[in-house]
C-alpha cells in the first residue's frame, strides 16, 4: 500500500500466510517462521485464527548465547550500530509542508509586532441568575467589524504579573495560550476570554468539570458578544486541554454564531481518557490537579504543586480583574469541588458520588453530545499527542462527533499541550510546542495550523475533495529516514493495516520465541506481581507531563521495575504498528480484585535497550465483552472506531474474579503510531500495579497468573503492516 502524497516509501500489506510468504519471497524479507507452515499442516486451529503473518527473522542456533566480552558479539554490535545510524530514525517533527506555515506566518520566523498595541477592555457580563463572569475584550489595531475566537478557561484568563516584570508585558498575559492569542491579533481576529463560572476573577462556584451552568453560560455571552460594535457574525471557539473540552460542548449548543471549533489535546470520555482508564481510578493526575485547581480558585498560588507553586509565585501575583477589590469580592464565592475525594468514592462509571451532588463522571464528558456537536455542522480541528491521554479522545472526538465536512485532526509524537516531541533528546524542543515562546512570540507550527483553519473557515473556503482526503494528519515515531514520518489519510484507521495476533509463550526454551503467530499447543503461565515491593520507581509518565508540563517525559527507569515479559524474534522488516492495539488475555488470581497492566516496548535484542512505546491498564472486575456494533447511544461514541468490543464499567456488569478460576480479560492499549524497525523484538511487560499512578484494590500476598495454551490463547492483537 502505498502513502498517497507523503511520498518517499513504499508499505506492504501482507494477506493471507500462503500470499504473505509469496510476497516476503519476493522482497527478499527472508523467512515467515517455522510455526506457520506447521499450522497449516498439522490443522490444530481454524485457519481463521491466525493473523496474517509478519516476517521474523530466524535466530541462528547459539547467537544468543554470545557474551558481552565475546568478539563475535562485540563485532555483530558494532555492525549493529552502523546500521541503525545509516537507516535512522527520523522523530524530529517538522512541519510536512513549510510553504503551508510560510502562508500564514512571516517568513522572518517572529510575528510582526504591530505599531500599534492591540486593545483589551475587561468587563463583568452578568449571567441571568445574576452571576458576574470576567470576561476580556482583546481587539486588533484599527478594527471594524472582525471575526472573533471565543476562549473559556479555567486556569486564569490573564495574570497578574510582579511589578519587576510589568515593563515586559505588552499583551495580555496568559502564559498557556499567549502565543496563539498574538497570532490571533495579528491575523485581525478579536477575542473574547473568560473565566468560568467559579475560577479566576469570575463569581460562583465550581460545583464539577464542565458543569451544567457554564455551558449555559458561554450562550449566555454568545449573545452579549453579537451586541457588540465590533461583532461580524463569526465565531471560533478555541482552548487547550480543559478549555478545549468547554469549547466542544459550547458547539454542542448549536449557537449560529459559532463557525469552527479548535480542540487541542482535549478529553472526550473522561472515565476512560483520563478519570480511570481500564475502570482503575488514576489517582495520580486528579490528586495533583486537585491542589492545582484549589490554589488557583483560592488565590493561594504557593499551595500549587510544587514545582508549579514556587514558579507561580516567583512571577505573578494572582489573576487580573477590572480592580483588585472586586477580584477579591469573587475570590471569596469562590467553591471548589474536592474532585481527589469524588474520586475516591467512584468505582463504576455510572456511580453518583456524594462530592458531585448526585452527578455522574459522565455529565462532565463531552462524548455525551456527540449527536449534537456532529448535528451542529461545525467543523473540528482536534490535536492530539501519542504520549499524551488526548490521542484516543481525538480520535473517537474525529470519528464520532466531528462534522463531515471541513473537520481536521493532528496527532503527533507529542505529550500534553505539544510541550515537547517525546521522540527526541532533552536538549531538543517540538518545532509545534507554543508553551516556551511566551517572552518572545516564535514561530509554532501548532500556531500555524490553528490560525490556517480559522482562516479558512472565515473565509467560507469550501472544502475540497483532495482536502477531506488528507483530513488527519499522524506521526509515526522511530520510522526509518526512507519512510515518511508524517502520514495522511481520509479516515481512521488509516487504510492498508491489518489486525496481526501474536499468541503469547511462557517458558524458558521456547524455539518460536515468546510471541508467536500460531497458537501455543502446550500449557503454561506467567506469574506477575501484584504488590509493590519498595518505594515506587520514579518516572516521568504521561500522567505526570500532564501536570508538570515542563518536565521531560522519561520512562527509562520502566525497566528498573523488574516485570515480566515476553519477547518476539528479531523482525526481518520494518514494522509499523497504526491505531489501538488490545490484548486477549486468561488470568487466574488469588484474590477477588485484580488489575493488570500491560506495556508495549521496542526491544533491541543487539543493544539490550527496550523504549517504551504504549501501554494499557484494566481492572478484571469490568471484564464483560459486549461487541461494538452493539454500542448505543452515547455509548457509541466512547468505542475507538478500530476496537471490535467495549465495556460498559457500569456497576452492574462489574463482576469479580472467583479466586483460582481461569477468567478472560479483553482491553485496550493506548492508541500509538510506531515503527519497529528490522532487527527489533517487539516486547510486552506484565505489571499488577503500579501504584504510584493508579488507585489499586489487590493485597500485596495476591498472586496473578497469566495463562496460556490451547484452552487459553492469550495474545495481542496490533493493527500492523509491514514496510520495505
Amino acid at each position: 500500500f502505498g502513502f498517497g502524497s507523503a511520498g518517499g516509501g513504499v508499505g506492504v500489506g501482507f494477506g493471507t500466510k500462503a500470499e504473505g510468504g509469496t510476497m516476503m519471497a519476493k522482497l527478499g524479507l527472508g523467512a515467515v517462521g517455522e510455526e506457520c507452515g506447521d499450522a497449516a499442516k498439522g490443522g490444530h486451529e481454524p485457519a481463521e485464527e491466525a493473523s496474517s503473518a509478519i516476517p521474523f527473522a530466524v535466530v541462528e542456533p547459539g547467537a544468543e548465547r554470545l557474551g558481552v566480552c565475546d568478539p563475535q558479539a562485540a563485532l555483530r554490535r558494532m555492525g549493529h550500530l552502523r546500521a541503525l545510524r545509516a537507516r535512522g530514525a527520523k522523530n524530529h517533527d517538522g512541519h510536512w509542508d513549510k510553504a503551508e506555515v510560510d502562508e500564514v506566518m512571516p517568513k522572518e520566523g517572529l510575528f510582526a509586532r504591530p505599531q500599534e498595541e492591540p486593545s483589551c477592555v475587561t468587563h463583568m457580563v452578568t449571567m441571568s441568575d445574576g452571576c458576574e463572569l470576567a470576561v476580556d475584550v482583546i481587539l486588533p489595531p484599527k478594527s471594524g467589524k472582525v471575526p472573533c475566537v471565543f476562549h473559556q478557561t479555567r486556569y486564569y484568563r490573564q495574570w497578574r504579573l510582579r511589578k519587576m516584570l510589568r515593563a515586559l508585558e505588552t499583551f495580555p498575559m496568559d502564559p498557556i495560550n499567549l502565543a496563539f492569542k498574538k497570532a490571533m491579533i495579528a491575523k485581525g481576529f478579536a477575542i473574547v476570554s473568560m473565566d468560568v463560572r467559579g475560577t479566576g476573577a469570575s463569581f460562583g462556584q465550581w460545583t464539577s468539570p464542565c458543569q451544567v451552568k457554564e455551558r449555559e453560560d458561554s450562550v449566555e455571552v454568545l449573545d452579549w458578544m453579537e451586541r457588540q460594535p465590533w461583532y461580524n457574525g463569526n465565531v471560533f471557539c478555541f482552548g487547550i486541554s480543559y478549555d478545549a473540552m468547554a469549547a466542544m460542548f459550547t458547539v454542542s449548543k448549536a449557537h449560529s454564531s459559532v463557525k469552527g471549533c479548535a480542540s487541542l489535546f482535549s478529553y472526550f470520555d473522561v472515565w476512560s481518557d483520563l478519570g480511570a482508564p481500564g475502570g482503575v481510578l488514576l489517582h495520580y493526575f486528579f490528586d495533583n490537579w486537585n491542589q492545582l485547581l484549589h490554589a488557583l480558585d483560592s488565590g493561594r498560588l504557593i499551595e500549587a504543586p510544587q514545582p508549579l507553586g514556587a514558579s507561580f509565585v516567583a512571577g505573578f501575583k494572582g489573576v487580573k480583574g477590572v480592580s483588585k477589590g472586586l477580584v477579591k469580592k469573587a475570590v471569596a464565592t469562590h467553591d471548589t469541588v474536592d474532585l481527589a475525594a469524588c474520586l475516591r468514592e467512584m468505582g463504576h462509571r455510572d456511580d453518583t458520588p456524594a462530592t458531585l451532588r448526585g452527578r455522574k463522571m459522565d455529565d462532565s464528558s463531552p462524548y455525551t453530545r456527540s449527536r449534537e456537536m456532529r448535528e451542529s455542522g461545525v467543523p473540528l480541528f482536534l490535536v492530539a499527542g501519542w504520549l499524551d491521554g488526548s490521542a484516543r479522545a481525538s480520535i473517537n472526538a474525529f470519528c464520532h462527533a466531528a462534522a463531515v465536512g471541513g473537520s481536521r485532526l493532528l496527532i503527533g509524537p507529542w505529550t500534553h499541550g505539544g510541550v515537547q516531541n517525546a521522540c527526541l533528546g532533552p536538549g531538543q524542543r517540538s518545532d509545534f510546542s507554543s508553551f516556551h515562546k511566551v517572552v518572545k512570540v516564535g514561530r509554532s507550527k501548532l500556531v500555524a495550523e490553528v490560525i490556517r483553519f480559522f482562516l479558512d473557515l472565515a473565509s467560507d473556503s469550501p472544502c475540497s475533495a483532495e482536502r477531506q482526503d488528507k483530513a488527519i494528519t499522524y506521526f509515526t515515531m522511530n520510522a526509518p529516514r526512507a519512510i515518511p514520518s508524517w502520514r495522511t489519510a481520509g479516515s481512521w484507521p488509516p487504510e492498508g493495516l491489518e489486525d496481526r495476533t501474536l499468541y503469547f509463550r511462557f517458558g524458558d526454551g521456547e524455539p518460536e520465541g515468546g510471541l508467536s503467530q500460531s497458537p501455543p499447543r502446550r500449557a503454561s503461565e506467567l506469574e506477575v506481581q501484584a504488590g509493590q515491593e519498595g518505594d515506587p520507581v520514579k518516572i516521568n509518565s504521561r500522567y505526570h507531563t500532564m501536570i508538570f508540563v515542563g518536565d521531560l517525559l522519561n520512562y527509562k527507569r520502566l525497566t528498573r521495575c523488574g516485570h515480566p515479559f515476553v519477547d518476539s524474534r528479531p523482525l526481518d522488516c520494518h514494522l509499523e504498528v497504526t491505531g489501538t492495539p488490545y490484548v486477549d488475555l486468561w488470568i487466574v488470581s488469588s484474590h477477588p480484585e485484580t488489575d493488570i497492566i500491560v506495556y508495549l516496548q521496542d526491544y533491541d535484542p543487539t543493544t539490550g535497550s527496550a523504549n517504551y512505546v504504549s501501554e494499557g491498564v484494566f481492572r478484571a472486575r469490568h471484564r464483560k465483552l459486549y461487541p461494538a456494533s452493539s454500542g448505543e447511544g452515547h455509548y457509541k461514541s466512547s468505542i475507538p472506531p478500530d476496537i471490535p468490543f467495549f465495556h460498559t464499567f457500569d456497576k452492574a456488569d462489574a463482576e469479580l474474579l472467583e479466586p483460582g478460576k481461569p477468567a478472560r480479560m479483553v482491553f485496550e492499549i493506548m492508541p500509538t503510531s510506531y515503527c519497529f524497525q528490522r532487527g527489533s523484538c517487539i516486547r510486552v511487560a506484565f505489571s499488577g500495579s503500579d501504584e504510584r499512578h493508579y488507585l489499586h484494590n489487590t493485597e500485596e500476598s495476591t498472586r496473578i497468573k497469566v495463562l496460556c495454551g490451547p484452552e487459553h490463547k492469550s495474545s495481542i492483537h496490533l493493527p500492523a503492516r509491514a514496510l520495505q
